[in-house]
């Protein structure tokens, strides 16, 4: 069973150990630091340049280029933000890019003209809705037919996915499924949305944890859903780089996976040391357990010890 397995980055720098760490491909490509680095907008010309430079320091490897995530914890000097009691929960993401309508053609259009110089995918985060994709490809349409005329080159069999982060995007996944290329499983976000804990609150952080009995069947739900409807699945973030999340989404039928370049070679050294039919074993086990606590123990002693036995 072949699995592969790719590199989260954000800077140009992060090549270096994309390359030590034998990753596949770029499963993510933060863009919004390129913006936050700024005191203004980035122009088309400056995101273009940037793109292909990101494009020829993957050197042939497929790049996924996350449109701008910003809100949250993550927010523009130079722009004017509504005041929030819960920003995570606010204008953040494809929300602030469906709203500011010249920004993100703009990116798009960036993305689109980079696209002629190799293997790219385009992502776009916390997608709630199928109007929200609807927008999202309509822009993209528009844009194409904009470069054509310009006769500016570009791959028009660009292929488009979204990032999995919000609950009712899993419910409605047969929906929203249709009509994209692929799907993203943002595992950071989708973890706090599915236990409601803010990860980056010390007084509730211990409950953060992806080995939940909820996160585990949700993500298990959003595999099944993608094999059914034939659309390729990637999980990523930091849930993939745990040896015992990556050893479930193993036998969840996950054959692509993301994560900080560190953690690649971790994984690597996982996956070439079990065997997919005992994950599945595993993962029928877990899917009947009650905690996670009880879950991690049990995934932990497999992995550990090696054995190929499941009660």
């Amino acid at each position: 069973v072949e699995v592969k397995l790719g590199a989260n980055i954000s800077l140009l720098s992060d090549f270096e150990l994309v390359e030590k760490s034998g990753a596949d491909h770029i499963g993510l490509y933060r863009t919004e630091f390129p913006f936050l680095a700024r005191e203004r907008f980035p122009s088309e010309e400056e995101q273009v340049t940037l793109y292909r430079r990101i494009l020829e320091a993957a050197n042939g490897k497929e790049v996924t280029i996350r449109t701008l995530d910003i809100g949250g914890d993550k927010f523009l000097s130079y722009l004017d933000y509504p005041r929030e009691d819960n920003p995570y929960l606010g204008w953040r993401s494809i929300r602030v890019s469906l709203e500011l309508r010249n920004v993100f053609r703009t990116q798009i259009r960036a993305i689109l003209r980079a696209s002629a110089l190799g293997p790219l995918r385009i992502l776009s985060p916390m997608i709630s809705s199928v109007k929200e994709i609807k927008d999202i490809l309509k822009i993209l349409q528009e844009e194409k037919m904009h470069l054509q005329e310009k006769g500016i080159s570009f791959d028009p069999t660009i292929k488009i996915g979204i990032l999995l982060e919000v609950p009712a995007a899993v419910i409605i996944l047969e929906k929203l499924i249709k009509h994209v290329d692929f799907i993203s499983v943002g595992t950071n976000d989708l973890v706090q949305f599915v236990l409601a804990v803010d990860r980056n609150n010390q007084k509730v952080a211990p409950l953060y944890n992806p080995l939940h009995p909820a996160v585990i069947s949700t993500i298990a739900d959003v595999v099944s859903v993608c094999k059914k409807m034939k659309k390729p699945v990637v999980v990523c973030g930091e849930a993939a780089a745990n040896p015992k999340c990556a050893y479930l989404y193993l036998g969840m039928g996950v054959d692509q996976m993301s994560m900080n370049a560190p953690s690649v070679p971790i994984i690597k050294q996982l996956i070439r040391h079990v065997t997919q039919v005992d994950a599945k074993e595993a993962l029928r086990s877990v899917l009947a357990m009650d905690d996670a606590e009880e879950i991690e123990v049990f995934v932990d002693t497999i992995i550990s010890t090696g054995s190929k036995e499941v009660q």
